[in-house]
């Protein structure tokens, strides 16, 4: 699968933007990891950022837009063969507002999940562009606890179709073909205190990541302390 590792390579680096409008912002508590749990299993931080949604509720007179601040937060692990494990951990606020949800993540089950991960592994130039997961299956599945409550760890196994592309890297452009690769996909949730916390992790199928993966699952805090990029 060396066609997809120059991009699944690149270092977390989240440069989601947008505009917030309205009087009314809900933002969740960043969910981190701390680092003593991801440099034991050979992991480094890339970023941890805010990614900005509006939405308009209500109707009429009533109706008002409401922005939402959803905290992303990217780990990355390369192996000596250049085997690369990418997570992310994504905390959305589940709040209502005029009896309407609010939150990006509402009502998603495990396999909208991926999609909703890919996008976000996407956006952080962390996956190149892959608009699609093909034969997406069900592999495993391990019971991991979560900020104090117990939840699956549910593993999938597909073909991501990467697009050719560009991204930077350290300032410089750095330019990755496009192809087809066969992944495995790890997908949790859990709510805790207001948010729903997602972690999303790919790495080559190839790779059995998925013991230290829910270790690091484990350890999320919530709120947990944000870190400056490329500590």
């Amino acid at each position: 699968m060396r066609l997809l590792r120059p991009a699944i390579a690149l270092a977390f680096v989240v440069v989601l933007a947008g505009c917030l409008g309205g009087t009314t912002t809900i933002a969740a508590s960043p969910a981190t990891i701390p680092a003593s749990a991801y440099e034991s299993h050979g992991y480094v931080h890339g970023n941890s950022t805010v990614v900005p949604f509006s939405y308009d509720v209500g109707a009429g007179p009533a109706s008002q837009t409401v922005g939402v601040e959803v905290w992303v937060s990217g780990y990355s692990k390369t192996t000596a063969d250049d085997d690369v494990t990418v997570l992310a951990v994504v905390s959305s606020p589940d709040r209502e507002v005029a009896g309407q949800s609010v939150n990006p993540l509402a009502n998603l089950g495990n396999r909208e999940l991926v999609g909703v991960g890919l996008g976000y592994l996407a956006d952080a130039q962390a996956l190149g562009n892959v608009p699609e997961v093909n034969g997406l299956r069900e592999v495993d599945a391990r019971t991991v606890t979560i900020l104090g409550d117990e939840t699956e760890l549910v593993t999938y196994e597909g073909t991501v179709v990467v697009e050719p592309g560009e991204t930077t890297v350290d300032g410089e452009p750095v330019a990755y073909e496009g192809g087809s690769a066969d992944v495995r996909i790890h997908v949790a949730t859990v709510e805790h205190d207001g948010d729903i916390i997602v972690v999303v992790a790919v790495h080559e199928a190839s790779v059995d990541e998925t013991d230290s993966i829910a270790s690091l699952a484990s350890a999320i805090e919530h709120p947990g302390t944000v870190e400056k990029s490329g500590t």
